[in-house]
């Protein structure tokens, strides 16, 4: 086989030799970009220990838990109509005929609604907007029309060929998830008493009652030790209110990172030992394309 590349390499004509030349710089390019994404990523899902939603460190976290809904309207895919938290597609058609026959995405989208990560201590929003997801639940069907509602209707199927293809890829409530990326805790009450003393002065400011029970030499207005009385009255006001409120003082994000190598977020509902065993090989795999394309076009470069 080799020796019948080696002929074929050195009579090939200018420009064929040429392109195969660039096929071959092409499958060297792509084998790289895949070594390196593919070791970024487990590199950064080995190195980073599985936290606890409650205990977790502000910054980049690796969190286990299952997927769930936010308080709202429901999500819902688009092609096959299933109720999720998370969803994918695009729609694709056959043009042309014979060798120039090809397939053409003609519309695609991605959910970016927020949705929870829940574990046993606790519960997080998850905004999946930039996220790498593996291995989400995974329809493929075609059609010889475009589709009018939901899911495969006559005249499709997934082993039939059709000139649409459809592929939708979803993320279901209490779906196990695998999640890498920035964590972040932002606080309900530390803005909402901001607000709510900003609110209660202003009320206050031109009450004939309040200004009557803090104007301390009763010229009718209050000074400004008159005002920070009030300011201090307003303040255990709004203290007792929240008090006597049960909502939690703190809600948890988790988002894609803002740094350097962890620009990432990782949705997975592989485990971390199915996840790691993929991208490992998924590097070696793009790490021998990568020195086969180099090889092969250093040899041909040679020979010629």
């Amino acid at each position: 086989m080799l020796a019948d590349l080696r002929q074929w390499l050195q009579l090939a004509e200018g420009p064929e030799f040429t392109l195969a030349l660039v096929a071959l710089g092409v499958a060297a390019a792509a084998g790289l970009y895949g070594f390196l994404r593919y070791s970024r990523l487990l590199r950064l899902v080995a190195d980073t220990p599985t936290a606890r939603i409650r205990s977790a460190a502000q910054g980049f976290v690796q969190l286990e838990g299952a997927a769930g809904w936010l308080p709202g309207p429901e999500i819902r895919a688009p092609l096959t109509g299933h109720r999720c938290v998370w969803y994918r597609y695009r729609v694709e058609e056959n043009r042309g005929q014979g060798s120039k026959r090809r397939r053409v995405v003609i519309d695609r989208g991605q959910s970016d609604d927020l949705f929870l990560l829940r574990d046993e201590t606790g519960e997080c929003v998850v905004d999946p907007d930039g996220a790498t997801v593996i291995a989400p639940e995974r329809d493929v069907w075609t059609a010889s029309n475009r589709l009018t509602d939901f899911g495969p209707g006559p005249g499709s199927g997934w082993l039939r060929a059709g000139r649409y293809r459809y592929v939708e890829e979803r993320l279901s409530d209490r779906q196990a998830l695998l999640v890498l990326g920035e964590f972040t805790t932002r606080q309900h009450q530390g803005q909402d008493r901001a607000e709510r003393m900003r609110d209660l002065l202003g009320r206050w400011k031109n009450d004939p009652d309040i200004i009557a029970r803090f104007d301390s030499d009763g010229d009718g207005r209050l000074s400004l030790q008159d005002w920070e009385a009030v300011r201090a009255h307003a303040h255990a006001e709004v203290e007792r209110e929240l008090a006597n409120e049960v909502e939690p003082d703190a809600f948890h994000l988790l988002r894609r990172g803002t740094h350097g190598t962890q620009r990432v977020l990782v949705l997975s509902t592989l485990g971390e030992s199915q996840l790691l065993f993929r991208q490992r090989l998924r590097a070696y795999g793009s790490g021998l394309t990568f020195a086969l394309a180099t090889s092969l076009t250093i040899w041909a470069w040679t020979i010629r």
